[in-house]
């Protein structure tokens, strides 16, 4: 008995080492390219907040210090890309958002029309409202459960758990890490080509500068059928294009 508690001590503190370590690394890098950043050298600070973002949980303020670093290395494509990285995380990120409607506009490429999900997840505490969501259908199912079955209360818990289960569907429909998962962001510098079926000699129906977003419906091998900005729908190739919310 008492080496199986000691083996677990020392499981125990060789996790809090390693843990330990880790959160040096990723500090350290986050640190060298913060540095690096405030002293001008910008490719260098992309390199280390990129690093930094493939092992680290991401945040929404190292995406914007990326974009930011980004723009001052004259990349607007890479800029605008994690500034609405930045966003997805934090949708009331006031300054992303600005910095986003700058890139658009050096890109060439109009902004994201506003619409009332957009609006509410830019003013509203979504992981707050999901929360208390949560509780009050469990809270609601409880009483259901355990309370005393009089019509009064049998009322009261039916609502507790009707308004946790609106809150919940609202949160799924203007969370942008729910409804953003599909779009792809064009990244290659000549554009990307849109045409009328998934083969390179069918009809070119237009052409979508760098720095626009394309929603994916469906896929066929390198061939991606979505939507445009504009609300058409056509194919185009996978190649050039990035994950808004990137795969980890």
């Amino acid at each position: 008995m008492r080496n199986r508690i000691t083996s677990f001590l020392r499981c125990a503190m060789v996790a809090v080492l390693f843990l330990g370590g880790a959160s040096q690394v990723w500090s350290d890098d986050l640190s060298d390219a913060r540095l690096r950043a405030n002293n001008g050298d910008h490719a260098e600070a992309i390199r280390l907040f990129e690093k930094h973002l493939q092992t680290a949980r991401p945040s929404a303020s190292v995406y914007y210090e990326l974009g930011g670093s980004a723009m001052k290395s004259s990349n607007p494509s890479l800029a605008a890309l994690n500034f609405r990285r930045a966003l997805v995380l934090n949708p009331r990120f006031d300054a992303a958002r600005m910095a986003l409607a700058d890139t658009n506009l050096a890109l060439g490429v109009p902004s994201d029309p506003p619409n009332w999900t957009v609006r509410i997840a830019s003013k509203v505490p979504l992981n707050f409202v999901l929360i208390t969501g949560v509780v009050l259908c469990w809270l609601g199912l409880f009483i259901l459960v355990f309370g005393f079955h009089v019509n009064a209360r049998r009322f009261f818990d039916v609502g507790l758990i009707l308004i946790g289960v609106i809150l919940i569907a609202l949160v799924c429909v203007c969370d942008p890490r729910v409804n953003l998962i599909q779009q792809r962001f064009v990244m290659a510098s000549q554009g990307c080509e849109v045409f009328n079926a998934p083969v390179d000699k069918s009809e070119k129906l237009t052409k979508l500068p760098q720095g626009s977003v394309v929603t994916a419906i469906s896929e066929r091998g390198r061939w991606i059928y979505g939507q445009l900005p504009g609300g058409a729908r056509g194919w185009f190739l996978s190649e050039g294009l990035e994950l808004v919310i990137p795969a980890k």
